[in-house]
């Protein structure tokens, strides 16, 4: 069950590697939601490449009697959710001899961060390492049983696709481990009592807060590039979006969020708070919109955002408990 891109990148391993799949599915082309799902993807563009049969449902909860249908008509021993964004029903879990399982970490591994976007938190946070673990799926929100684990440390110049690319590998890895050795889908080793879970992040989440320093700016849009929506800016109407950028020099000579150069090749210099970021890609809501020097972006504050989104979980989710790791960074821990 797949309906982002790097999720596939998993699938294409364990093909690569001899694993047999009856079928990729996905969300038809058509569901109404696919722009809210960062790095939507068609399957059937990918199962055409490699030769692997697809089917498409038309709900993402799976709540239709049409897409009930669709897993009937197939016949298969182990559900993989390789890229799902939504809880798995009952009657799907007990429809797999062998289970569904998927993949999940944080840097505080599984149970430390459950929920949504470990990856973007880790990466936005400074986290050195990540945790991943492939588990069994229950009603329930990442609290199955875990089946495999495995680790990767980040590198200063990784962003979120390069992360996703690592757990991607690994993932495929310990899907084809339980291949080779059905039985450790059924030796799952029980998750701790306590959790905690990493609040799900929005677009509006992604903007800019200029008065930081410049390590932080080039965490945050490294998070935030493709295939999420970037790290955003305000210049008066304008949302000018970054997609690539880098800590240049420790000189002030503008003031915060201000320009202070532009290039020939459309690169430009931003100031912030202990020098200046080089924005290297980045597009605008006017594609007419040319970096001028003088022109002052607005900034969010940070860790009012991160108070905003904390908020927004707690009152949607006020039983799963939000990471004390994402906490210290609201300024009230």
């Amino acid at each position: 069950m797949c309906t982002v891109s790097t999720g596939l990148d998993a699938v294409a391993e364990v093909i690569r590697r001899g694993g047999s799949i009856e079928a990729v599915i996905g969300l038809d082309p058509s569901f109404q939601g696919k722009e809210n799902v960062s790095g939507f993807v068609d399957v059937a563009v990918f199962c055409s490449r490699y030769n692997v049969p697809f089917r498409y449902v038309k709900s993402y909860s799976l709540n239709e009697s049409r897409d009930r249908g669709v897993f009937e008509e197939l016949s298969y021993d182990l559900i993989w959710v390789a890229g799902w964004q939504r809880l798995v029903p009952q009657w799907l879990i007990e429809s797999s001899q062998m289970g569904v399982v998927g993949g999940h970490g944080s840097p505080d591994g599984i149970h430390g961060g459950r929920g949504r976007s470990p990856q973007n938190w880790a990466l936005m946070l400074g986290c050195e390492r990540f945790d991943l673990a492939l588990f069994r799926i229950t009603p329930g929100i990442d609290e199955g049983p875990v089946v495999a684990r495995r680790s990767f440390f980040y590198l200063p110049e990784d962003d979120i696709q390069i992360s996703y690319y690592r757990a991607s590998l690994m993932m495929a890895e310990m899907i084809c481990d339980i291949l080779v050795c059905p039985e450790l889908v059924d030796s799952g080793v029980e998750q701790p009592a306590a959790s905690f879970y990493y609040p799900q992040r929005k677009p509006e989440d992604g903007f800019i807060d200029w008065a930081l320093p410049r390590d932080l700016i080039v965490k945050h849009c490294r998070s935030l590039t493709r295939p999420y929506p970037g790290l955003r800016t305000k210049l008066g109407s304008l949302t000018i979006t970054l997609w690539k950028c880098q800590v240049f020099d420790d000189a002030i000579d503008a003031g915060v969020g201000e320009i202070s150069f532009v290039f020939e090749s459309g690169d430009f210099l931003v100031c912030c708070l202990d020098g200046r970021v080089l924005i290297r890609d980045w597009s605008a809501s006017d594609q007419t919109w040319m970096p001028t020097p003088g022109d002052t972006f607005e900034s969010l504050p940070f860790h009012s955002q991160i108070s905003t989104i904390i908020q927004r979980h707690e009152k949607k989710y006020p039983d799963n408990p939000v990471s004390q790791r994402v906490k210290r960074w609201s300024g009230k821990e």
